[in-house]
C-alpha cells in the first residue's frame, strides 16, 4: 500500500503543469507559425504522392524499353527523397531548419 501511494505522488509530480508557462508559450508567435508551416509541409508531402506514382510509372515504362532506369528521373528521385526527409524532419520536430523554399532544395 505505501509503495502505491509512492509512485501516485510521483507521478502527480511529473504531470503537473506550470499554467502561467503554458499561457507564455501560447502567446509565442513562433509557436503559431511554425504550426503553419507544418500543416503546408504535411500538404507538400501528401501532393509529393502523385509525383512518386508518376516517376514510379515512367521508370517502369523506361526499363520495359530500354531495360534501364533514366538517370535524370534517378537523380530527381534522390533529390526529392532528401527533400521529403527535410520534411518530415521539420514536422516531426527533429529539425529546425525549414525545408525549400526557405533553405536550398537538397542535393
Amino acid at each position: 500500500m505505501a509503495k502505491s501511494k509512492v509512485k501516485k505522488e510521483t507521478i502527480q509530480e511529473v504531470v503537473s503543469v506550470n499554467t502561467e508557462e503554458v499561457v507564455e508559450n501560447i502567446k509565442e508567435t513562433s509557436i503559431w507559425l511554425r504550426l503553419i508551416l507544418v500543416v503546408i509541409f504535411l500538404f507538400v508531402f501528401t501532393f509529393t504522392d502523385i509525383i512518386l506514382w508518376f516517376i514510379a510509372g515512367i521508370q517502369f515504362l523506361f526499363t520495359i524499353f530500354t531495360k534501364k532506369p533514366n538517370e535524370n528521373l534517378l537523380g530527381f528521385s534522390i533529390k526529392l527523397r532528401n527533400y521529403l526527409s527535410q520534411i518530415i524532419d521539420f514536422v516531426t520536430y527533429s529539425s529546425d531548419l525549414k525545408p525549400f523554399p526557405f533553405s536550398p532544395f537538397p542535393d
